[in-house]
């Protein structure tokens, strides 16, 4: 892969352009289009009202503690057919909209393609290299706390926007300076880890109980702390995703589940999980799956009991 700014053929694909890869989208869209000796493109695939909105006026980042930022990519579409074959891919989608998005790109991928999934759950990058066996993918995760305020408007909920990535098993020998030189010049912040399964089964163990709880109660994600009930679910399904991790050989540091409780507790008081929202406004698809019923299937797998996940996923159903 080569994203020199200076070469006319290198595409970036967004899919996704919510609260995650709206921000981190809108950011290199936010230095790429704005200067003109940059010869790259940046794509950003998204749908209904949403792109309308960026079509006409770009998409806005309102910056959390900062004025709102307006970002231009070269083409905002629904259409994949629209794209060239592809340098830089950013997975941004809802997981139930990924196995979709994945058939519909994968003719874009090459050997070289850099494939970088910022969806919520574990196990993503196997999703993906099952449906394209080429490409470079990293497994990654995003730290952030943003949503669609408003078509084409996306709003941060707190200042923390980074990127936790590592290498590709199959493709040990790729040369990780580039991506990271690239997406810093972009002012996103990235962190490369050897082993990046302990940074996304970490965040897995905080937002898949926060998910639950936070759906199931109708209660904000800082509103866990306000009751011992909660609080004891919220600590029993990190006990059960804790357990899985270790049969699966992912050794979670010790005061993961602290830090979890921490940034439930400092967290903007009106922030809600995405799971929620979706919950809320009673859509025929959430990442039920992801956060839930994935958890019950590793757990038969590993033979690691899941009562209070089971619990949970009940009172939603």
């Amino acid at each position: 892969m080569n994203l020199h700014r200076s070469e006319a053929h290198n595409n970036i694909c967004v899919a996704g352009v919510g609260g995650v890869g709206g921000y981190f989208g809108g950011m290199i869209a936010l230095n790429i289009t704005s200067n003109y000796k940059d010869k790259r493109n940046i794509v950003f695939i998204a749908r209904g009202a949403h792109l309308g909105a960026i079509q006409s006026k770009g998409l806005i980042i309102k910056a959390f503690g900062g004025d709102p930022i307006t970002c231009i990519p070269n083409v905002a579409t629904h259409k994949v057919s629209d794209l060239n074959l592809v340098n830089l891919l950013i997975i941004a989608v809802k997981s139930y909209d990924l196995a979709q998005m994945l058939e519909s790109v994968k003719e874009k991928i090459s050997t070289d393609t850099v494939i970088v999934p910022l969806l919520n759950g574990v196990g993503i990058e196997e999703r993906i290299r099952k449906v394209i066996p080429r490409g470079i993918i990293l497994p990654s995760c995003a730290y952030i706390s943003s949503k669609i305020e408003e078509p084409g408007v996306i709003k941060m909920m707190g200042d923390i926007a980074k990127i936790v990535t590592g290498p590709d098993p199959l493709n040990l020998d790729y040369d990780s300076s580039e991506i990271i030189s690239f997406f810093k010049n972009m002012g996103i912040k990235i962190t490369w880890v050897e082993n990046p399964q302990v940074a996304i089964w970490q965040k897995f163990m905080f937002i898949a109980p926060a998910a639950l709880i936070t759906a199931a109660n109708n209660i904000t994600i800082n509103g866990i702390i306000s009751s011992e009930d909660f609080k004891q679910d919220f600590f029993s399904i990190m006990a059960e995703i804790r357990k899985i991790a270790e049969k699966k050989n992912i050794i979670l540091p010790e005061n993961a589940e602290a830090n979890s409780l921490k940034i439930a507790e400092n967290i903007d008081k009106e922030a809600k999980t995405s799971f929620q929202l979706d919950i809320e406004k009673k859509k025929s698809q959430t990442e039920i799956d992801i956060f839930g019923y994935d958890i019950v299937r590793m757990g038969k797998e590993t033979a690691v009991d899941t009562p209070v996940t089971e619990k949970l996923l009940a009172k939603l159903k």
